[in-house]
């Protein structure tokens, strides 16, 4: 029925001389009225509401009773049996009575056989694939965690593409292994060894990927000998793991190296703040010593920040800081401004801050990408 309605429509159209932009702005749909066209004339009426179907046939100046014959060819065919009837109905499967059972004397099922369970079987098979796929996303957020520790004990940096496909390949190998246990243990040599072409054509190290293989087997085989591989979490457990999205259910390795990052630059940025006014400090104190005017002090101010920050922004015995140096003799200073006290200051400011660079936690490393 859908498929001759939509061959109706195209028909309709064509005998208004009507393209689909047409008959979308006759519809009042400028914009978007030439897709829901196009889909309606493709087999999109299955899911159009009745309102789309009358506003297409008044805009290709029909009626309803040009579809009439299309629906009374639909309306008019039998109705079918219930499927769950027909397999209450059906005789169940006997076995030969020629001999013992076999698998020879088990008739064989058709494609056409209706199976049917009680309604609270399925309810439980239901739960216990949900709890096994429950199951299987917990154990892979312990294997990341095991990744992750495993990644940085080999030294890989975090910031690097290396780290990213390392990671990848481990998981790439503890989901061939898992899932290819039991019976299809025999396809476990030839997905691993998909894995190694894989890993080649991603330019991986050679050491990297043999060492990731057998970590990831040792680890898989500790699993499998304390029975954690088979193992499923609680129903309502199940159900909220379930619930998330999948790129939620797992802190992968990234994500766990961007955390960290994050706490070791935060601790940097509050240790940098904290001990940033000190040489502010130092050098406004040398400016305080001067006795000197109010309106001249506050110039002083401005002087002492700036000292503060080429302290903060150089290195001791660098480039940068002899130019930043000279930079600050050459500047042309107000008249009220002594020369020699602001080289005191600039002298106090970067004294203090070549100080307390030691007791500065350490600076975080490039960004994790």
């Amino acid at each position: 029925m859908v498929r001759d309605l939509s061959r109706r429509f195209v028909e309709l159209r064509k005998r208004a001389g009507m393209t689909q932009q047409d008959v979308a702005d006759a519809m009042g749909r400028t914009r978007a009225g030439k897709r829901l066209v196009g889909r309606l004339e493709r087999g999109g009426v299955a899911s159009a509401s009745l309102l789309t179907v009358a506003e297409y046939l008044r805009a290709v100046r029909a009626r309803f009773r040009d579809l009439k014959d299309v629906l009374d060819r639909y309306t008019s065919l039998a109705i079918p049996e219930p499927r769950r009837k027909r397999a209450e109905a059906a005789p169940l499967p006997r076995v030969g009575t020629g001999g013992p059972w076999t698998w020879n004397t088990m008739p064989i099922p058709r494609r056409n056989w209706v199976v049917s369970r009680v309604p609270k079987q399925d309810e439980e098979l239901a739960a216990l694939r949900l709890r096994r796929r429950a199951g299987y996303w917990v154990l892979r957020k312990v294997f990341e965690h095991f990744l992750h520790s495993e990644l940085a004990a080999v030294g890989i940096s975090p910031a690097s593409r290396l780290r990213r496909t390392t990671a990848q390949y481990g998981r790439k190998v503890f989901g061939a292994l898992f899932h290819t246990r039991g019976r299809k243990e025999s396809k476990r040599q030839e997905r691993l060894a998909r894995l190694r072409a894989w890993a080649e054509q991603q330019h991986l190290v050679a050491p990297v990927p043999e060492y990731m293989e057998a970590a990831v087997k040792l680890v898989f085989d500790d699993m499998a000998a304390h029975d954690e591989l088979d193992w499923m979490p609680p129903a309502d457990e199940a159900h909220a793991v379930m619930a998330m999205k999948a790129k939620h259910r797992v802190v992968t390795d990234a994500q766990m190296c961007l955390a960290e990052w994050a706490e070791v630059a935060s601790r940097y940025n509050v240790a940098l703040m904290t001990i940033y006014e000190r040489p502010y400090r130092a050098a406004l104190d040398v400016a305080d010593s001067a006795r000197c005017d109010a309106r001249t002090l506050a110039r002083y101010r401005g002087a002492a920040l700036r000292a503060a920050n080429i302290a903060r922004t150089t290195a001791p015995d660098t480039p940068r800081r002899k130019q930043s140096v000279k930079d600050w003799s050459a500047t042309d200073w107000p008249r009220e401004i002594e020369r020699r006290l602001l080289e005191r200051m600039l002298a106090a400011a970067l004294e203090t801050w070549d100080a307390l660079l030691p007791t500065l936690p350490p600076r975080p490393g490039p960004r994790p990408v």
